[in-house]
C-alpha cells in the first residue's frame, strides 16, 4: 500500500513537471507565438453550432461547435501549445484537450484511438493531433454523445469558461 501511494504521488508530480517543462520549451519552440486560430479539420461545414439547441426533442445547451468530417479526417491544433489530456472523456469519447500559449484551452470530442500526439507534447499551429473517430468504439460504447462521426471543438478561456469557438477561429 505504501509503494503504490508514493507511486501515485510520483506519477502525479511527474505529469505535472512534464506539463510545465514542455510549457516552457512550447513558448520558445521556433520562437513562435500566434494569437489566430485556425479551423481544425479541413472541413469548415457545421453540423451544430455553440448555444442551445434541440436534441432528441429536448432544449440542449451545446458547449462547442461540431465540424461535419468523415471517419479517418485529420484533426489540426487550432494553435500552439501543450497536449495535457488525450484519453477517453465521458460525453466527449476519444479526445484531446491542449493548452494555448495565451491561456485558453481547446476540447477535441469523438476522435479515433489513434492519436499522433502524447500527454505533454508541444505543439503547434496546424500539427495532426488524430482522426475523426466512429460513432462507436471498438467495445460497442458510443464515442461519447455522438450521432455520428464528426468533430467537437470547445474552447475554455482562462477562467474556464466556454466560448464559441467560431469567435476565436479564423474565418476562411
Amino acid at each position: 500500500m505504501v509503494f503504490l501511494s508514493m507511486f501515485k504521488k510520483f506519477y502525479i508530480s511527474y505529469i505535472i513537471f512534464s506539463v510545465i517543462i514542455s510549457l516552457i520549451f512550447s513558448i520558445n519552440k521556433n520562437n513562435i507565438t500566434s494569437t489566430s486560430f485556425i479551423y481544425p479539420t479541413k472541413y469548415t461545414d457545421i453540423s451544430s453550432y455553440f448555444g442551445y439547441r434541440e436534441l432528441f426533442g429536448k432544449a440542449n445547451y451545446h458547449d462547442g461547435t461540431d465540424f461535419l468530417a468523415p471517419q479517418g479526417s485529420e484533426i489540426y491544433a487550432i494553435n500552439n501549445g501543450v497536449v495535457i489530456h488525450v484519453g477517453f472523456l465521458n460525453g466527449y469519447g476519444n479526445s484531446v484537450i491542449i493548452l494555448h500559449d495565451n491561456g485558453l484551452k481547446s476540447l477535441y470530442g469523438h476522435m479515433s484511438k489513434n492519436y499522433t500526439i502524447n500527454l505533454g507534447d508541444s505543439v503547434l499551429k496546424g500539427d495532426t493531433i488524430g482522426y475523426v473517430g466512429p460513432k462507436y468504439l471498438e467495445d460497442g460504447r458510443l464515442n461519447g454523445n455522438t450521432t455520428g462521426p464528426h468533430l467537437h471543438l470547445t474552447i475554455y478561456d482562462k477562467n474556464g469558461t466556454r466560448i464559441d469557438p467560431l469567435n476565436i477561429i479564423e474565418k476562411k
